[in-house]
């Protein structure tokens, strides 16, 4: 999920800050994604005098937020968005911080899993163009999230330079760029080959027909790629499973899922009054999804929406497969209710203090 705010976050190990940021998941398409997240790390900028740049040498467009300390509070803005295989200021001018908070995720626009390069400072992050403040706790005011954010030691410097990489290993920028076409026309459907950043003949025919089909001169790679990416963020919109709390309560959400004859169940989003999640960003594979959730209440019974299929819980984050004897492997047995999807691609689910309605997208 694009999203995920867990209402107990396991507390992430420290270790040897590494030089580079890595992400994980660099594959062959249709290959299972690693659950890995690393953390990230700066690389020291060899050629600017000022500014805090970020390169981003992976296959994914890439949002950026960045944060500073002042006193007791933490200020966090975003997001500046990063083709593959291309740099950009962030913070324009000498540095005047010693130490930066930063946090990087894949764009939205993309199909599969959600990449992040993150740490362990706890921030607040907003979906849209954002400026939060926060105490450095999980705490973060309504339409915020909390998220965790890496620590960036500039050593004083009047410049720095962080770069994105994936353990796919694109060793120059060039490579990278031609990978972020790929990836983008392969979440368009255009394109089914390898993301290597190899250009090919099959990777040219792709180019050559997506630029007649989009108006975008042989020359213009940047007007390409944004027409792409522009073309794939609306496609994804539509696309996938969104919760929405219709409460005055803050809820927390869980999804279950049998696929493939194994039943999976994950959690948990926490949803402010009012606010929406999207669970599932892809479309519509199952006919059948289920949905699970419960009012945050400190005092009185909390209202549950649930149903008759049972799916494995537990109070902190969880994403559990092959849900089978939830109690003998320390879970909780919990009952979800069916949504119909009814081969829709994309369906928003609403929790409504007396029935959850469900509506197309």
């Amino acid at each position: 999920p694009g999203s995920e705010h867990n209402k107990q976050p396991p507390k992430p190990a420290t270790g040897p800050r590494p030089r580079i940021i890595t992400a994980p998941g660099a594959r062959p398409i249709g290959a299972k994604p690693s659950a890995t997240t690393p953390a990230v790390a700066p690389e020291r900028s060899r050629n600017a005098a000022t500014d805090y740049t970020f390169c981003n040498r992976t296959s994914y467009a890439a949002s950026i937020a960045v944060g500073i300390r002042n006193g007791g509070l933490w200020l966090t803005r975003g997001w500046w968005t990063v083709p593959a295989g291309e740099c950009k200021v962030v913070v324009k001018g000498q540095l005047t911080q010693a130490t930066y908070y930063v946090f990087a995720r894949s764009s939205f626009a993309h199909t599969g899993p959600v990449r992040t390069w993150g740490g362990t400072q706890i921030l607040c992050i907003g979906n849209g163009p954002f400026q939060a403040t926060s105490d450095g706790t999980e705490e973060c005011n309504a339409s915020y999230d909390a998220q965790g954010f890496a620590k960036v030691e500039t050593e004083g410097k009047a410049a720095w330079t962080t770069t994105l990489s994936e353990s796919a290993g694109f060793k120059t920028m060039d490579q990278a760029r031609i990978a972020g076409l790929q990836r983008l026309l392969y979440d368009l459907g255009r394109f089914d080959g390898p993301v290597d950043g190899a250009a090919g003949p099959k990777l040219s025919e792709a180019l050559t027909q997506a630029r007649a089909e989009l108006g975008v001169g042989p020359t213009d790679t940047a007007g390409l790629y944004a027409k792409l990416l522009a073309e794939a963020t609306k496609i994804q919109a539509v696309a996938g499973l969104t919760f929405c709390n219709r409460t005055q309560d803050v809820i927390w959400t869980a999804l279950g899922q049998d696929y493939q004859s194994k039943k999976e169940s994950k959690g948990w989003w926490r949803l402010q009054p009012g606010a929406c999640a999207k669970v599932i960003k892809d479309r519509l594979d199952d006919r059948v999804m289920y949905g699970f959730a419960v009012a945050d209440r400190t005092e009185g019974v909390p209202e549950t929406w649930g149903g008759a299929e049972q799916f494995c819980t537990k109070d902190s984050s969880f994403e559990i497969e092959e849900v089978k004897d939830c109690s003998g492997r320390g879970f909780t047995s919990t009952g979800f209710m069916k949504i119909e999807t009814a081969g829709r691609n994309g369906l928003t689910f609403e929790f409504a203090p007396r029935r959850a309605e469900a509506r197309p997208e």
